[in-house]
């Protein structure tokens, strides 16, 4: 761009400039700050977009003097062509310089100068309107940035833009620094569980595949579901509790008492620098399609990273389903990790759960020796004697009289807890200072999966969902502006870093 043209950008800047202040001195003066806010913000719109265009002017076409070396290739200069950028000022012709060869692939040195993405959007504008995707719908998303920045912008584009950012999650986990030993617990604990999300009709299985004789967990009705699995690992420092002491905690005894002991305890703790017990300290999560081997494969390897020195126990955290345990086991295992596994804790609200459900039963809703009957079996299984507390509930099977509706909840209990005898040493668990209750995943597929892709109307592609949850998980565990970061970088590299037999550079993409 000439000198003329930068002298037609100068005096649009100070027209903007003069109207803006002829506003506040008159007109604004009559509004309320509501409306002259709003004002304010679409004349410094304007005014941002006059002042990036000479920046781009400034740039010039990046025509060199002669060929440019691209690879092992020389390429002449063939013309200049335009491309649209929208940038969160609005829109943008950006005039570049292309060379090209004959059966070669062409080449815009600007783009690599100016890190143009390789769609028409600006990486800040596809930032802003990501940083939404996470936590709401597309249309609902875009339509936010479209109406605030007063510019179009697709649902589709912005698509596209997530399917491309998501992409890079595990090569960012793979190359980020570990956590600093100082802010890192004594044992490593991992979570992990499923969540069911309503998929489209084409990710059916194909034609001539076998399907499911009866659905797994997750694929309920409603629709096609496929599960998403949820995984988190931490840190945390152990910490002793007795039975007694949790026994109080799950039945929701002596409330105000514990309260006033715990702020005091944390305000001890706070003073004296150290954690909360049991804590669970930086706090990674992630979700993925791919299904419950390569979740654990991932999150073996998290937990690897996370470690380098292989000295920490590890404490696996899990709600019961044997699938679950069986691959996280198989995946640990094959990566020397299950040597490492201290102990595979049974989520103790689920064992609460069929207590409750068996004492309801037996006594009914509102009967006087329910809730004792549940804190004396809850108590017996917390000390370790999960075995007697089947033993006595056959006891009542085949000595009581029962109705169908009794047997068949004691009989639910008795199964449940034989199947999984395995993960209930609470005793153990307690004396060793251990967690024992998955809230943490719990909270995650709530917030990581369902609030987003569990809304009412929703169907996704494995590919859609997963980019969404990717970024979803990136801004979960807090890293969002390096993930962006890394992001521009790994696209840089993808885009111009390149060999020359590559894609080529440059595309204009109007998506």
């Amino acid at each position: 761009m000439g000198v003329y043209a930068l002298e037609g950008l100068y005096v649009k800047q100070r027209e903007i400039l003069q109207q803006i202040a002829a506003y506040v001195q008159g007109e604004a003066l009559g509004q309320d700050l509501y409306s002259v806010e709003k004002e304010l913000f679409k004349r410094l719109l304007g005014l941002g977009h006059a002042f990036l265009s000479e920046v781009i002017a400034r740039r010039g076409t990046g025509k060199a003097d002669g060929p440019v070396e691209v690879g092992d290739e020389v390429l002449p200069y063939h013309l200049d062509k335009e491309r649209t950028y929208l940038s969160i000022f609005g829109e943008l012709q950006i005039n570049r310089a292309y060379y090209w060869h004959q059966g070669k692939s062409g080449y815009y040195p600007l783009d690599a100068e100016l890190n143009l993405p390789s769609r028409r959007y600006s990486y800040l504008l596809s930032e802003w309107a990501q940083s939404l995707v996470v936590e709401e719908p597309y249309e609902k998303a875009v339509h936010r940035v479209a109406e605030l920045l007063g510019i179009p912008v697709s649902k589709l584009g912005q698509e596209n833009v997530a399917r491309e950012a998501g992409a890079y999650f595990t090569e960012f986990y793979r190359q980020k620094p570990i956590f600093a030993a100082e802010t890192e617990g004594s044992v490593i604990g991992v979570q992990a569980d499923g969540k069911g999300v309503r998929m489209i009709s084409s990710e059916k299985p194909e034609k001539g595949k076998e399907e499911k004789a009866r659905r797994g967990k997750g694929e309920k009705s409603g629709g096609l579901r496929r599960m998403a699995v949820a995984t988190a690992d931490f840190t945390f420092n152990p910490s002793p509790r007795s039975p007694e002491e949790m026994v109080e905690v799950l039945m929701k005894e002596n409330v105000d008492q514990r309260r006033a002991e715990s702020r005091a305890e944390r305000e001890k703790r706070r003073i004296n620098g150290e954690e909360e017990p049991r804590r669970a300290l930086n706090v990674q999560v992630a979700a993925g399609m791919g299904g419950k081997q390569q979740a654990f494969e991932e999150l073996a390897e998290r937990v690897q990273r996370r470690e380098p020195e292989g000295q920490k126990k590890i404490v696996v955290l899990l709600d019961g389903e044997k699938a679950l345990e069986e691959q996280l086991q198989l995946s640990f295992t094959e990566v020397g990790l299950g040597e490492r596994i201290e102990a595979v804790v049974l989520d103790i609200m689920h064992g609460m759960d069929y207590l409750w459900e068996a004492g309801t039963a037996l006594y009914g809703e509102k009967g006087k020796e329910r809730t004792p009957w549940v804190r004396e079996h809850a108590l017996a299984i917390l000390e370790g004697r999960v075995g007697r507390v089947i033993g006595g509930l056959r006891q009542i099977l085949t000595k009581q009289e029962l109705r169908s509706s009794q047997k068949k909840a004691l009989e639910k209990a008795i199964t449940y807890f034989d199947n999984h005898r395995n993960m209930m040493a609470y005793d153990r668990y307690l004396a060793a200072g251990y967690p024992i209750a998955t809230g943490l995943i719990e909270g995650t597929c709530g917030s990581l999966i369902k609030d987003r892709a569990d809304r009412s109307g929703s169907r996704w592609s494995s590919e859609g969902i997963q980019a969404v949850l990717n970024l979803r998980a990136v801004t979960k565990n807090g890293d969002w502006n390096e993930y962006w970061i890394y992001y521009m970088a790994s696209e840089h590299e993808r885009l111009y870093d390149r060999s020359f037999d590559a894609q080529p550079s440059g595309v204009d993409k109007a998506a």
